[in-house]
């Protein structure tokens, strides 16, 4: 008598890696005289939003001036230059994904 034995390996789908949890930044108190980064992943509209942003954050919070970065591909990271610069020079940043 033949017995047929099968077995299974069962893979989880979770990464492997665990990652550092990391506490976000604490909220400005104002955004007044604010220099805020704008990170464009160059999506369709990311742009138009962006535009739109700059905007209403000058006119109703006060914020100051802009460290504008346009992304050459979405699928790209913004290169580690580039997140120092934001980091250090502005107060607050803003990734736009859009479509």
């Amino acid at each position: 008598m033949a017995v047929d034995v099968r077995t299974m390996t069962i893979v989880h789908p979770a990464a492997e890696d665990a990652t550092a949890r990391v506490q976000p930044a604490p909220r400005l108190a104002t955004l007044a005289g604010a220099t805020v980064g704008l990170i464009d992943n160059s999506k369709r509209n990311s742009d138009a939003f962006l535009a739109d942003l700059r905007d209403l954050l000058r006119e109703r919070y006060g914020v100051a001036g802009f460290d504008y970065y346009k992304k050459a591909s979405p699928s790209i990271p913004t290169p580690p230059e580039v997140m120092r610069r934001l980091v250090e020079g502005c107060q607050a940043v803003v990734h736009a994904v859009a479509d």
